[in-house]
């Protein structure tokens, strides 16, 4: 039986700089999917939302092979600070 879509769920503590990956994307997957939906950002406005202040943020993306669309949640309260956070993900985890 197959999966309509892949997940990654990040979660990164501010106070303790610190990110949690969970979901079923392998790590190879996890920097493709980041890099893929932030390209997809690219132009899309600026977000005027006033940012949550949380110590624990939760992003997560689902990527469906069927149609290669990505879909995101998250609990940031802006697009800005989600795609800080994914991008910080990145510098950090990039081999």
């Amino acid at each position: 039986m197959s999966l309509d879509y892949l997940t990654l769920d990040l979660r990164y503590d501010i106070n303790s700089d610190q990110f949690k990956v969970g979901g079923n994307v392998n790590r190879n997957g996890i920097t493709e999917l980041v890099e893929t939906f932030l390209r997809g950002q690219m132009g899309a406005g600026k977000d005027d939302s006033k940012p949550n202040e949380k110590d624990v943020y939760h992003i997560q993306l689902r990527w469906y092979p069927e149609n290669d669309r990505i879909e995101v949640s998250c609990d940031t309260g802006n697009k800005g600070l989600r795609d800080g956070i994914l991008m910080l993900y990145l510098r950090e985890n990039l081999d």
